[in-house]
Order: structure tokens, then sequence, then C-alpha cells
């Protein structure tokens, strides 16, 4: 039986010969310093997961996943750093829409459960993938099928949001769990606009659980982005779609929009495609920092699971 290929490219050759090593056995393993040389490989090859170091001499990691999403949308893309670069991680996000961020040092364990991971689901994928990226978008619905939920306590984000989309998308709006949890027990939302915090506090944790819930749901996080920590986090956890700064620039939202919902109504026709946005479990100790409100909210969607 073929083992599945997979990439590495790292400007350090001793790094490269040692996940070399530790990956042989499972799978085909390409190393590369250069850039140029993954490229011609990936072109010629059907490669399921490229690991790609952030920091190298000629181009960024970055550059060269969002090049390789290019060339061979099936291939999942890893960034793997020593540098949690905030403008890098957003990068990693909006230009390569990576499945997972990976920091260093790395523990060799966890590295290759995400990487069996990762080839697991692009070898599920892989034909499906092919003809849905290569399939007709003329069927795909606009207007009134198109909603989107903002969840902000600024309704001035939200008032400007509708006004500028008037006619393009359904906006609809909370700027609390409750209204949240509520709207999204009426209505089937495409796309989810929302801030890192609401009322004050930290709601990541509730795109992770909308992403275990529905995982064809877009999230598009509009915020202040201070802590590349936390952008791991909502790439790894919660697989945001895109990280858009405030303030609002319309003109990047709204293409940012356009293929969210152009990527939501793809996993909607396909829901084996949803596997590509596998998150990570919110672990238990994580779960007890909950506030009480976060506690109710996820509370309310386990119910809600179930009735789905």
């Amino acid at each position: 039986m073929q083992k599945p290929k997979i990439a590495f490219i790292d400007d350090e050759p001793r790094i490269l010969r040692s996940l070399k090593m530790h990956f042989r056995q499972s799978h085909d393993v390409f190393i590369t310093t250069d850039a140029a040389e993954l490229m011609e490989y990936v072109s010629t090859n059907d490669v399921q997961v490229v690991i790609s170091d952030q920091r190298m001499p000629d181009k960024q990691g970055t550059e060269v996943l969002r090049d390789i999403k290019a060339a061979s949308p099936n291939t999942l893309r890893i960034l793997l750093t020593g540098y949690a670069d905030l403008n890098a991680v957003i990068d990693s996000v909006n230009e390569g829409e990576i499945y997972r961020y990976i920091t260093k040092p790395w523990q060799n364990d966890e590295l290759k459960k995400i990487i069996n991971k990762a080839t697991e689901i692009a070898q599920q994928t892989q034909e499906i993938t092919h003809n849905t990226i290569q399939g007709d978008d003329t069927q795909r619905s606009t207007g009134s099928n198109r909603n989107i939920l903002v969840l902000d306590d600024d309704e001035s984000v939200y008032q400007q949001i509708k006004s500028h989309f008037k006619g393009a998308y359904t906006v609809s709006w909370a700027n609390n769990l409750e209204q949240a949890a509520k709207l999204l027990q009426k209505k089937r939302f495409g796309v989810t606009i929302t801030d890192s915090t609401l009322n004050k506090e930290n709601i990541t944790p509730i795109v992770y659980a909308l992403k275990n819930i529905q995982p064809d749901l877009m999230v598009l996080m509009l915020t202040e982005f201070k802590d590349a920590h936390m952008v791991i986090d909502l790439i790894n956890k919660g697989q945001v779609y895109r990280c858009l700064p405030r303030p609002t620039n319309f003109s990047i939202m709204s293409i940012s929009l356009d293929r969210a919902f152009d990527h939501h109504e793809r996993l909607v026709e396909q829901p084996i495609l949803a596997a590509r946005h596998h998150v990570e479990e919110v672990t238990e100790s994580e779960a007890l920092n909950f506030s009480e409100r976060l506690k109710g909210f996820f509370a309310k969607f386990r119910s809600w699971r179930i009735i789905r």
C-alpha cells in the first residue's frame, strides 16, 4: 500500500532530517529548504500535508502556504514556528487558511497526532474537494438566503454592516449570549462576525463551541488583535475563516464575506468537507475557567445539538 505523501520545508537541515526520521515509517516524506523546490514537488505529486516553518531566508512560511493553497487546494497546510508573531499568525489565517499553527519546541507525539489527523482528512476529502473546487458556482444562493449573525455589543457596528450590505445579505444582531442563543436556534447562519469580547468578557470559547456544533459556519473575527496566542487558539480550536481588524474596512470585509459564503455553501453541499475544519476539543481544565454565562451558553447548545 502506498504511503501518504507529506512535505516539510525549513531552513535548518538538522530539523528536516529529524522530522523525516520521525515520519518515514508512516509517510512518504519530502524535505527541502527551498520554496521553489517544494512548489515543484507539490505540483507533480499528490501531497496530503505540507508543514512549513515561518522564518526562512527567502520567503515567509505564510507566503509558502498561500502558494501551496493556490497550487494544490486539497493539501492541508500547517505552520510550524518558534515565533508567535502576531502579523504572521493573522496572515496564516487570511492568506494560507491553515489547518494548524504549531509552536516550537513541539512534542513529537503531539505533532504526529496532528499530522496523522491532517493526512486522514486530506485522504477522506481528496476527490470531493477536487470536484467541488472545480465545480460550477452558479447555483450558489444570494440575498435573503445568506444570513449573517453579528455578535457585538456595539450597535453601530451592526448598523454599519447592515447598511453597507443591504440587499446582499440578511444581517441579524445579538449583543449578549442569550440573544445569540435564541437567534442561532431559530435561523441557519452561514457567517458570523464577532468580536473576541462581549460586554468585557472573553467569548472566544463560544467560537470553539459553534464550530463543533455547526462546522459549516464561517467565523470572521472583527477585533483589535493584540495577542498572537489568542489568534493561534482561534485557528487550532475555532478554525476561524478570517481575522479582520477594527476599525472596519468594508472593502476587505466584502471580499471576505463573499468567499466565506461560497465556502459555507460548499460545506453544506458536501458535509464531509467539514472534516477539513476539525477543531481541537476544549479541555476540562479550560472549561472549569468559563464564567457562568459561558457555561450556560454551552449547556443550551448541547441540548440544541441533540434536538437538531
